[in-house]
């Protein structure tokens, strides 16, 4: 491909961002977005993303996006410029980072978007980068929740998120939408491909992964925070959804192997 002198391969857009940060926005070049530090929940095409320091979001050109940042975060994320990125998946994808995509995005911040100038250097590192981010995106991960199309099931979504810390039935969310639980049980498997239940555990599971990765609380304390009152059914949980134990998943963040 051909590119523009004047055009760099990527940029880089290193900042905080507080609460009142959140809204909506696109970009006309590609977008991965990554917190480096504290978590951000993206909208996406009728889907919840879940930032975290082991995730990123790849969004192609002129994707909408709604962020919900619940408390100040720190990103490092990186436009690529569409002409010049190698070929790619052009969905919206959850990637999983190794400690070395994530240390690469990091020295990103050296050529960051105001200002930026043209230098070969990052032109490689750059394309480097996106090499590794497209091996990646074959990864699967489960850092998503699929909101639904209509308003009820979204709702209904929306509830099981803000109440998932504690012990909670369907009937609960049913009757909070004045519907039956057999109705709603129907629209959530035709809209989202799940049932409840498996909703839930993903929430909570996604919650879970945030707090061992960002927090030194005891599993035991994680599992209470969570919603769940028993250390076996979160584990089995967490091996549904990770295919590693609670513990195995922290000592694999933290190891310089993550693979």
């Amino acid at each position: 491909m051909s590119v523009s002198d004047e055009s760099p391969l990527g940029t880089s857009i290193y900042r905080e961002f507080a609460k009142t940060d959140s809204g909506t926005l696109s970009f006309s070049d590609h977008y991965l977005a990554y917190c480096a530090s504290g978590s951000m929940r993206l909208e996406i095409e009728s889907r919840y993303f879940f930032l975290q320091p082991t995730k990123a979001v790849w969004i192609p050109a002129g994707k909408q996006v709604t962020t919900q940042i619940p408390t100040s975060i720190t990103c490092c994320s990186i436009l690529f410029n569409t002409a010049f990125f190698p070929e790619h998946n052009p969905l919206v994808k959850m990637i999983d980072l190794t400690p070395l995509a994530r240390h690469m995005i990091l020295y990103c911040r050296r050529w960051g978007i105001e200002g930026c100038t043209i230098d070969q250097t990052a032109d490689s590192f750059y394309k480097a980068l996106a090499l590794i981010l497209v091996e990646r995106m074959d990864a699967p991960t489960t850092d998503w929740i699929p909101r639904g199309e209509s308003k009820l099931v979204a709702r209904a979504v929306d509830l099981t998120i803000e109440r998932h810390t504690r012990p909670i039935v369907l009937a609960e969310i049913a009757s909070a939408l004045a519907t039956s639980e057999r109705t709603l049980s129907r629209r959530i498997v035709e809209e989202t491909g799940m049932r409840w239940s498996e909703l839930l555990r993903r929430v909570r599971i996604i919650a879970a992964r945030e707090l061992l990765t960002t927090s030194e609380l005891q599993i035991t304390a994680i599992a209470n925070a969570v919603g769940y009152s028993s250390q076996s059914a979160f584990n089995k949980a967490f091996r549904m959804e990770s295919e590693l134990t609670p513990r195995k998943f922290r000592e694999k963040f933290k190891s310089s192997n993550w693979a």
